[in-house]
């Protein structure tokens, strides 16, 4: 999924026969080649396809998706059911009597987690600080099942993480941290617990049939990624000195403006949807630190304040 509409690299290319009528015939694979250079150089986020894959950790190892350009963030699950644990929360309606009412969760167990349970006041027990994280905190809101399985990875910091060492046998498990983290190593991803699952969010660059990268269909890319090529076409003859060395600095001057150019429509917000949830993200009196433990489902929600017990709406 994209933000934009992609076309394919021949409109350049033609583009490119058409303004400078060359005598000699330019080798396609270099202006595939120069073309994908400049769309790395530019480097907009809103270029790439947004993509969201599934993948078995086994053996601390998860393989990278094909085709990955950069990882935007990782999901991770260890185990089936309820990813929360078995929660148990006991309430009772007088004094007299208790009621014991557990999750719905598959854990294993064998027998009534409440059989043995005497208390008369409300409490939570079992895996209690992931239950107020993601339960309590964020109440299901967005997508229920994903919340319930899958928590942020992180990636890990230290140099002796257990995603970094744990094909080492005779490592010392040294980490500073008990959370679950990962880092990478093409074409794996090691993570910290041995067997489980990824959901991956990434980009990558989108691919036409001859798997010829594509481009945004808009004026600011397909001249920037012409003069990139137009810049790459005359370096050699310059270096040859059949080129003058001023007009390879113009070449090189415009191809550094329409690459600015570029990136810069990518990320200007042009709809008014996009100017909306810009204005909710950062017109905060308090910031929302917490929001990418809640994978940015409520990055655009407008921030509402008890105020006098009344809400601001």
């Amino acid at each position: 999924m994209t933000s934009v509409n992609h076309i394919s690299l021949e409109r350049v290319i033609s583009g490119i026969y058409r303004d400078l009528k060359p005598l000699e015939e330019v080798q396609e694979n270099d202006l595939v080649e120069w073309a994908g250079e400049a769309l790395d150089y530019i480097g907009a986020y809103p270029q790439y396809q947004e993509v969201v894959d599934y993948v078995t950790v086994e053996g601390h190892l998860a393989t990278i998706p094909c085709g990955l350009h950069k990882i935007v963030s990782i999901a991770y699950k260890t185990g089936g059911g309820d990813f929360s644990g078995c929660a148990i929360k006991i309430s009772s309606s007088d004094s007299d009597t208790s009621t014991c009412v557990s999750s719905t969760c598959n854990c294993g167990e064998s027998t009534d987690p409440c059989s043995n349970t005497s208390t008369t006041t409300d409490t939570i027990v079992t895996q209690t600080q992931q239950l107020i994280d993601y339960h309590l905190q964020y109440r299901f809101t967005k997508t229920s099942y994903f919340y319930q399985n899958y928590k942020p990875l992180r990636l890990a910091s230290s140099n002796f993480a257990i995603s970094k060492t744990a094909h080492c046998e005779d490592c010392i498990n040294i980490s500073a941290t008990c959370k679950e983290e990962y880092s990478v190593a093409h074409p794996y991803i090691k993570t910290s617990f041995k067997t489980g699952e990824l959901c991956i969010a990434y980009l990558k660059q989108p691919v036409d049939d001859k798997g010829w990268p594509m481009i945004p269909e808009e004026v600011s890319y397909i001249e920037a990624v012409k003069r990139y090529i137009i810049y790459k076409m005359k370096y050699s003859e310059m270096i040859a000195g059949k080129f003058p060395a001023n007009l390879f600095t113009k070449l090189e001057d415009d191809w550094h403006w329409y690459c600015q150019q570029a990136r810069g429509k990518a990320y200007m917000p042009d709809t008014i949807d996009k100017m909306q949830n810009l204005l909710e993200q950062r017109q905060r009196l308090l910031p929302a630190v917490n929001r990418y433990y809640g994978f940015f489902g409520k990055l655009a929600d407008k921030e509402h304040l008890a105020l006098q017990g009344k809400y601001n709406v």
